[in-house]
């Protein structure tokens, strides 16, 4: 096709021109608002991450310190009960000794006598 000047007009390929020109404008504005949307989602991604994530530590501290929690009353638990059963032999041994003394001496003589025959050697 050839160009044709109109008087006063643009020629054919001056409008090409310009409508290649609009559109690479409505492409890049277009572009521009892809780019900004795109832009809030990785800022809302972002946001939402971090919450997950201080939610997820907040989590797991409150269930490390339930487990401490449990753990700490269970030791305690156990060590009132080894407690009580060694108050419950000492107090078994002293009506031992009490009901019988002779017997008591004897055991305690045997014993030492084995205690010093096994440390001479």
């Amino acid at each position: 096709m050839a160009d044709t000047n109109v008087p006063g007009g643009k020629s054919e390929t001056e409008r090409k021109a310009d409508e290649t020109k609009r559109k690479a404008e409505d492409v890049r504005h277009d572009l521009n608002a892809e780019f900004e949307i795109l832009k809030a989602d990785v800022a809302e991604l972002s946001t939402r991450i971090s919450d997950l994530l201080r939610t997820g530590a907040r989590e797991g501290k409150d269930m490390l310190n339930e487990r401490a929690d449990y753990y700490r009353r269970e030791g305690r638990r156990r060590a009132d009960a080894a407690m009580s059963e060694a108050e419950a032999l000492s107090d078994d041994l002293s009506q031992s000794i009490s009901r019988n003394p002779f017997t008591a001496v004897l055991v305690a003589l045997g014993l030492g006598f084995l205690v010093g025959a096994i440390s001479r050697r």
